[in-house]
């Protein structure tokens, strides 16, 4: 019969396998994600990549659908503390934070913009993108914004959101080949601009 302290060991050392099981399906599933159209991201190439079953993944998601469900609530914050540690007001600093972030991430985001109106899943990704977005350019721009009962407000942070976009930065690194440093160039002279009128 086991004793008391041998079922906690033992208890403690299975849920740290399932932590450890979790963490390496989470990981494996963003990885594809960064590198994989969404629609050729499957469940079997998830099991390859983290070495856990197929089933033990379905067993504990449902569906490819509730793994990245998981992955919003579990991934995504992290992902987006990085980009909270932009510095308000500092547009430079800020800037260099988010073009990080989007070398990491935009071409991901770009592949889940091609199939938001066919897939709920990359819906519900980038609307939370797009809230984060406006987040977090409320909260960088602050001082560069008038107040909110401002008329001018809602239209002013609409251009720092347009001028700070993911798609300006596919149309600058991707599709016209520029580099980081030219695509942060032209982001900051845009950004500025809008601080000056």
């Amino acid at each position: 019969m086991k004793s008391e302290g041998t079922r906690t060991y033992t208890m403690t050392s299975r849920a740290r396998a399932v932590a450890q099981n979790e963490k390496r399906i989470l990981d494996a599933a963003v990885a594809l994600w960064q590198s994989l159209p969404f629609r050729e991201i499957t469940l079997e190439a998830i099991a390859e990549r983290s070495g856990i079953t197929t089933r033990t993944i379905l067993r504990k998601y449902g569906s490819k659908e509730g793994l990245f469900e998981a992955i919003l609530e579990t991934q995504v914050p992290s992902i987006e503390a990085v980009r909270d540690t932009a510095p308000v007001g500092d547009i430079r600093g800020a800037l260099v934070i988010l073009l990080d972030n989007y070398e990491t991430y935009g071409d991901a985001n770009i592949r889940t913009l091609a199939v938001e109106d066919e897939l709920d899943i990359a819906r519900k990704i980038l609307e939370r993108g797009r809230s984060y977005h406006r987040n977090w350019c409320t909260r960088v721009f602050a001082p560069y914004l008038p107040a909110p009962a401002d008329s001018a407000y809602e239209l002013r942070l609409l251009a720092y959101m347009t001028a700070t976009d993911v798609y300006l930065w596919k149309l600058l690194r991707r599709d016209l080949k520029n580099s980081l440093e030219e695509t942060l160039q032209v982001m900051h002279q845009l950004v500025t601009g809008l601080t000056l009128t």
